[in-house]
C-alpha cells in the first residue's frame, strides 16, 4: 500500500509549523523511522498577516501567496494538506477549490474532538486571533453542531492578542497567568471545554505543559486527524 504524503502549508506562524511536526511525531504509534508518515514542509513565513487582511482589507491578501502554496504541495505529490494557523481558516473554501487533494480542516476537528470526549458538552470558550473571531470562523460550525460559543469579552481580547502577538509570535516571555485567568474566565462564563484557537497558544500549552481535559488544543487536533487520514494508528 503507497504511502500517504502530508504536505504541511506553514509559516503562520513559523514555530506553530515546527511544533505541528513535532506532534504529528510524537503522536503516531511508530517503531521506526519507516512507519511515521512522509511530510513535505513550506515553513512560508512571508506569507501576510491573516488577522490584519480580515480587519482590513486594504492590507496585504494572504489568499493568492497560500493558493499558490497549496498548488505547490499537490504538485509535489501529497495526498493530504494541512494548514497549522487557526486564523488562515477563514480562506479555507477558497484555497480547497484551488487544489484536488483534501485539506484537513482545524477548526473541524476540533469541535468533533470537543464532542467526542468532553461529557455533556453544551457549550465551548474559544481563545483565538481577533481576526478568528471577526470572521465568526469558530462561532458558525460550533452553532452549526448544536453548541455555545463563549468568546472573550473586549479587555481579555486585547490580553489575549498581546500574548500571541506581543509575546509568541515576538519571541518574548509568556504571561502565562495572564493566560490562565482568560481560561478561568471562559469557564467560569458556562465553557465546558475551553479550545485553544490559536497555534501561538499550542506552543504555549507545550511549554508550559498545560495539562487539562477540558482545555483542547486545536494544534493536537489536526496532528490527530491528519495521522488517521494518511493511515496511522496514534500513540
Amino acid at each position: 500500500m503507497k504511502e500517504k504524503t502530508l504536505g504541511i502549508l506553514g509559516g503562520v506562524g513559523p514555530l506553530a509549523t515546527i511544533y505541528f511536526e513535532e506532534l504529528v511525531i510524537q503522536m503516531t504509534d511508530a517503531e521506526s523511522d519507516q512507519e511515521h508518515i512522509p511530510m513535505l514542509v513550506y515553513n512560508h513565513a512571508q506569507i501576510p498577516d491573516r488577522t490584519a487582511y480580515i480587519l482590513d482589507d486594504r492590507q496585504p491578501n494572504p489568499l493568492p501567496v497560500m493558493e499558490a502554496d497549496a498548488k505547490l504541495l499537490e504538485r509535489c505529490g501529497c495526498d493530504y494538506i494541512v494548514i497549522p494557523c487557526n486564523t488562515a481558516h477563514y480562506f479555507y473554501d477558497d484555497i480547497q477549490q484551488c487544489v484536488n487533494v483534501p485539506i484537513i480542516n482545524i477548526l473541524e476537528e476540533t469541535v468533533k474532538y470537543c464532542k467526542e470526549t468532553i461529557p455533556s458538552l453544551r457549550s465551548i470558550g474559544v481563545l483565538a486571533t481577533e481576526g478568528t473571531v471577526r470572521s465568526r470562523a469558530y462561532q458558525n460550525i460550533i452553532e452549526a453542531h448544536g453548541l455555545e460559543c463563549i468568546l472573550p469579552d473586549e479587555a481579555e481580547q486585547a490580553v489575549l492578542t498581546d500574548i500571541i502577538y506581543g509575546q509568541v509570535k515576538a519571541g518574548k516571555p509568556i504571561d502565562i497567568y495572564g493566560l490562565y485567568r482568560l481560561i478561568r474566565s471562559m469557564k467560569q462564563r458556562g465553557a465546558d471545554a475551553v479550545v485553544l484557537g490559536c497555534t501561538e497558544l499550542s506552543i504555549i500549552k507545550k511549554d508550559f505543559n498545560i495539562d487539562r481535559y477540558d482545555v483542547v488544543d486545536s494544534m493536537e487536533c489536526l496532528a490527530r486527524a491528519s495521522i488517521l487520514a494518511c493511515g496511522k494508528r496514534l500513540r
